[in-house]
């Protein structure tokens, strides 16, 4: 690749603007190991203790598959095959259904979920060092100031890798990627061995509820939240993808089963030891030098994962006009600076870190039933691409004063809805949850409500450039 190419490759990576198919990284092997890594991130571990605590072992994995594949693919619709398509990111494509201003209005709710996941990862990387340096040298480094301080460590490696953009991240996932997985299959093989699957499946969860399908539909609501947790990332991912199989199926192998895999070691890992930490039961089931490499490795793919979100959410920031022309180092410290703030409290974040996956349902899903409403069934599958890039109010997505109305109605009147059905911060569910989950019913809900209000008030009042549409049709 000549010095040029690579600079127009680079310029496309790192802006907003429409990547080019010749200027696109990722083929289907490529992307596979991205997200690969992306999925097995000890997330997925912390994610499976939590389920451990409501459901056994069979169920988990379940609730772990049916909760992620139904997301994915939702994910998938909204994001991926319009980026994939078009070029762009996932936060530039939702100016046609929110507004110019209504992106920007929802940048900020998204950053608070990715800083969140990000100082979640940074500091679960920091316990794994910790645990590394306890058990090489047998002291004792357990002090939060240990935690904050490697915490810091790890922001600022995340933060280097960022800058070094996509072919960096895929460089070590390809590397990462194959050795983690041997990785996994040394774990099931010492669990099989100390254990056996057997035991692992009649053992029961940690602290259930009485009635055994709210648990499920507990463990189900956490995986969907899980799933729709990666909504910020896998749009940006998409756009330097080179073909749209390529942008859907990797999804599928990594963020379901692969993901999947992870959240069933965290499981038994919990039931076994009583801890969903991975930095706390990987050297106990594993021993010291296994331990110590599953460790070092996980800590990897928990850098590439935080680099990802620093990547794909600074992206979005560029839709800030006061960010939009600066240099790529100016847009990720506006994500980075938070994130390093919120790292001297990582412990009462990290603690928390459940309250994520429901809040990335409130969010997430209704962003992603209202995208495939209006990219697939209004939209037809088709964008001005110049009126994303039109900040005047003469632009077709200006709606009304840079906000779609409609989609706000829609966004805001989601939450008492969900609420209807389960709190996310305590997990308190009403009698109706147990015949239709909260996000299920938000789901249908937002689909149902935003087509119908799209045809009745943006269709006949002309907002949103859909008589053009249809005009050209």
């Amino acid at each position: 690749m000549s010095k040029q190419e690579t600079n127009y490759n680079q310029e496309a990576e790192f802006d907003v603007l429409p990547v080019m198919k010749q200027d696109r990284e990722y083929g289907f092997r490529d992307y596979s190991f991205v997200i690969t890594g992306f999925a097995v991130a000890t997330w997925c571990f912390l994610i499976g203790g939590t389920l451990a605590f409501f459901v056994d072992f069979k169920m988990a994995i379940v609730a772990s598959i049916s909760g992620n594949l139904i997301a994915i693919i939702l994910l998938s619709m909204s994001t991926s095959l319009p980026s994939v398509k078009y070029g762009v990111d996932g936060f530039t494509s939702s100016i046609s259904y929110l507004g110019l201003n209504g992106t920007k209005s929802y940048l900020v709710l998204n950053a608070i979920v990715t800083v969140g996941w990000t100082i979640v990862l940074c500091t679960l990387v920091s316990k794994s060092a910790i645990q590394i340096l306890n058990t090489v040298t047998g002291g004792d480094f357990s002090g939060n100031v240990y935690v904050v301080t490697f915490g810091l460590i790890t922001a600022f490696v995340c933060w280097y890798v960022t800058l070094k953009g996509p072919h960096l991240i895929k460089i070590m996932n390809t590397i990462v990627v194959p050795v983690f997985l041997v990785v996994i299959v040394i774990l099931i093989f010492i669990i099989s061995k100390n254990t056996g699957w057997g035991e692992i499946f009649k053992m029961a969860p940690l602290d259930p509820f009485d009635d055994p399908w709210l648990n499920f539909l507990i463990a189900f609501e956490l995986s969907l939240g899980a799933g729709f947790s990666w909504w910020p990332n896998i749009g940006g991912l998409a756009r330097i993808c080179k073909t749209s199989r390529a942008a859907f199926w990797p999804n599928i192998i990594g963020l379901v089963f692969a993901a999947t895999v992870g959240t069933g070691l965290g499981v038994a890992a919990a039931l076994l030891v009583g801890d969903s930490d991975p930095a706390s039961w990987m050297i106990p089931i594993c021993g010291s030098t296994i331990g110590i490499i599953a460790l070092i490795l996980v800590s990897i793919a928990n850098i590439s994962a935080n680099s990802i979100m620093i990547y794909t959410t600074s992206l979005g920031l560029k839709q800030i006009k006061a960010l939009f022309r600066q240099r790529w180092f100016i847009v990720t410290c506006a994500y980075m600076i938070p994130t390093i703030i919120g790292l001297f409290w990582s412990q009462l974040i990290y603690d928390k870190f459940y309250f994520i996956l429901g809040l990335a349902c409130l969010i997430y899903c209704p962003i992603s039933m209202m995208a495939v409403v209006d990219f697939f069934l209004l939209r037809n599958q088709k964008w001005d691409m110049r009126q994303f890039y039109n900040k005047t109010s003469g632009s077709k997505f200006y709606f009304w004063k840079g906000f779609n109305l409609v989609a706000l109605f829609v966004f805001i009147s989601a939450t008492p809805v969900y609420y209807f059905f389960l709190d996310p911060v305590t997990l308190e569910t009403t009698s109706a949850f147990r015949y239709a989950t909260a996000t299920g019913s938000v789901a249908i809900y937002c689909a149902v409500v935003y087509y119908i209000l799209s045809k009745i008030i943006c269709f006949k009042m002309n907002k949103g450039g859909y008589g053009d549409l249809k005009e050209s049709a």
